[in-house]
């Protein structure tokens, strides 16, 4: 259900910006214009994550596993990765920095915050482990606890004092942000423009849930995507993902970090 907005919340935004599509061009079919947009992601994707990498081979660290990586290294590998996905996405909607707000509908209201936290934690306590019993049961050493949060639990062993304040910024605040930005902010709104809402939800969540790479946490966060999509679609802003997003990542550290 729809959550209602202020008027001039609902002013500034679309759901998919018009100037974007004039663009593109404004005869082009609507599987032409989901393709632009796949192929937008797809090159983001593939150059943030050549920077990403050449960050890692820079630092001397190309020999190294992921969780050798210094909480210093990850943090530069992922503002790189942020850097190079940024510009991509200017660059596809033809904007500056100054003018990506709202062009994609970054606003938040008192409502998103007040109902982002809790839904973000519900996802994290409730909605993941909900997805993840019935594999647990049938897949026990793949889909237990230690597996499912391994990257997480190998980022905070490698934070050491300070650094833990480091990989908060980058997993609690840099990731929600530019991931939002992107997938619901960028490639939902124009997939759901060309395929409809399901259809635009669906594939959008599955993109999100793949990049991470890891597939004992593609079930769970296949889910935790739909949450945010509808969250992007049914207020027309990315605010409220970004704080779901937020809440989610900060229950999943905190969880590492306690148990």
């Amino acid at each position: 259900m729809a959550l209602g907005r202020s008027p001039s919340a609902r002013s500034c935004v679309q759901p998919w910006p018009s100037r974007r599509v004039i663009i593109l061009d404004q005869t082009a079919s609507r599987q032409s214009r989901a393709s632009q947009v796949l192929l937008f992601w797809l090159a983001a994707f593939v150059l943030a994550n050549f920077a990403s990498l050449l960050v890692v081979v820079v630092t001397g660290n190309d020999g190294s596993s992921s969780g050798d990586l210094s909480t210093l290294v990850v943090a530069l590998s992922a503002t790189a990765m942020w850097l190079v996905y940024l510009f991509a996405t200017t660059q596809f909607l033809q904007v500056n920095l100054k003018n990506l707000r709202s062009t994609i509908g970054v606003t938040f209201l008192r409502r998103d915050v007040v109902v982002g936290i809790p839904l973000g934690i519900a996802s994290q306590l409730i909605l993941v482990n909900a997805v993840n019993w019935p594999l647990a049961r049938l897949f026990p050493d793949a889909f237990s606890f230690d597996e499912v949060s391994q990257r997480a639990s190998d980022l905070v062993d490698v934070a050491r004092g300070g650094w833990v304040v480091l990989l908060g910024l980058v997993v609690i605040v840099g990731a929600p942000i530019v991931e939002e930005i992107v997938y619901r902010g960028v490639v939902q709104p124009g997939l759901v423009a060309s395929w409809g809402r399901t259809g635009g939800l669906m594939a959008t969540a599955v993109l999100f849930a793949a990049i991470h790479m890891r597939p004992v946490e593609f079930p769970g966060l296949l889910a935790f995507a739909l949450v945010l999509g509808w969250a992007r679609h049914s207020t027309g802003t990315i605010g409220r993902s970004i704080v779901i997003h937020m809440a989610f990542n900060a229950t999943g550290l905190a969880l590492v970090v306690l148990l």
